[in-house]
Formats: C-alpha cells, structure tokens, sequence
C-alpha cells in the first residue's frame, strides 16, 4: 500500500483540493495526480514502465518496478538518486 511521508495537497477532476498526510490512505486518482516522487514512503506498486532505458525522468515508482521486473534488489536505496546509484552497477 502506498504510503507518504509529508502532507500533500491534490486537486481532484473538479478542482476541489484534498489533503493527505502519512496517516491517510490515499485513493487510486490522487496516487496517479502527485507527481512529486519524493513524498512517497512507500511508493503505490504499478506495473506501467516508459519504453527505452532507464533515465533520471523516470518516477520512484518506476524505477522500482523496474528493479523488481528485474529481480534486482534494491537494499535499503529509497530515494531516487539511490535507486538510480544501485541501478547503475
């Protein structure tokens, strides 16, 4: 289940703005409209992954999936710029 590690702010198909925090669950839409992979704690799982290589464009949660589409084990990297070290060797 994914899960943040600050407060967001997410603004559904109707313009309303919604808060969510660490606590709250986050629902599919909102998952899908924060873009900011850094607020992730544990990212929400998807299967999608951009053609091509691997390229600091992708999110966090593509650069997991990747690993594990992989079977490559990513230890303890969280943030982007480790996923992308461990991906790297």
């Amino acid at each position: 289940m994914a899960k943040l590690n600050t407060y967001v702010h997410v603004h559904d198909k109707d313009g309303i703005s919604h808060a969510f925090g660490p606590d709250d669950t986050v629902p599919e839409w909102a998952e899908k409209a924060i873009t900011n992979p850094d607020v992730w704690a544990e990212a929400p799982e998807s299967d999608e992954l951009p053609e091509g290589d691997v390229t600091d464009k992708w999110t966090v949660k593509q650069l997991q999936a990747y690993a594990k589409s992989e079977d490559i084990d990513l230890g303890d990297a969280k943030t982007k710029s480790e996923i992308l070290a461990v991906l790297a060797k």
